[in-house]
């Protein structure tokens, strides 16, 4: 019996290279990060839970805009007409462009005129680039899971749709203290999910579940008296 134990007790293990293989992506999947972006109608109302913000869809009916809601209707009527007068100057940047050319061959002093404007009309089409920059760190609405104790988060892309990013609370880091914040461009966040920063409200009073607040914003050093 004691022969059969050392036997085993020292038998060499073989592994072949596909065992290997299978078993690092096994761990690797285990480690990935919970933070996911996918677009919102991939997920469904279980998934997604309950919205945490107060706003008219988590109000009675008739009841008037919160000050959410001002400013999300005005993050989407920004991007709409912003994005809009693009697709505008897109199509008549190169008109109006040859027509500026062709007037400074002919008279040489208008062509600094024709510089400048050539260089308002290229900046003029960049700037839905620079709005959705600063636009989607704003999210429309915010939903936490209390089963999965995961939030999500919704923002418009670049083309409207929208898209939700999905993490949970561990996941936040506070602005003031994120590396990610000296990596921005413009330094405008309160809070970075992964390496996305994010304008979250830390008005207390603007959300309707105060314990998820809590939850989510519990890494973020928010001033006594914050309103």
């Amino acid at each position: 019996m004691s022969s059969i134990v050392t036997q085993l007790a020292f038998r060499p293990v073989s592994l072949s290279v596909k065992q290997l293989i299978r078993s690092q992506r096994s761990l690797g999947t285990t480690s990935k990060c919970s933070i996911q972006v996918l677009p919102l109608s991939k997920l469904n109302k279980d998934e997604l839970g309950h919205s945490i913000l107060i706003h008219k869809g988590t109000l009675p009916p008739g009841s008037p805009k919160t000050p959410h809601d001002v400013v999300a209707t005005g993050v989407k009527a920004a991007k709409i007409l912003s994005l809009s007068s693009s697709v505008a100057g897109v199509v008549m940047v190169p008109v109006l462009s040859s027509y500026l050319w062709e007037a400074a061959a002919e008279k040489p002093t208008m062509m600094m005129f024709a510089i400048v404007a050539n260089t308002f009309l290229v900046l003029l089409s960049f700037t839905p680039l620079l709005l959705h920059f600063l636009a989607k760190r704003f999210p429309i609405d915010i939903f936490y899971n209390n089963d999965k104790k995961t939030f999500t988060t919704v923002h418009y892309n670049f083309l409207m749709q929208k898209q939700a990013l999905r993490f949970s609370a561990t996941d936040v880091v506070d602005a003031a203290v994120a590396p990610e914040m000296k990596k921005v461009w413009i330094p405008l966040a309160t809070a970075f999910v992964g390496k996305r920063p994010l304008l979250i409200s830390l008005d207390r009073n603007a959300y309707l579940d105060k314990l998820a607040f809590d939850e989510i914003t519990k890494n973020v050093h928010i001033p006594p008296n914050h309103d």
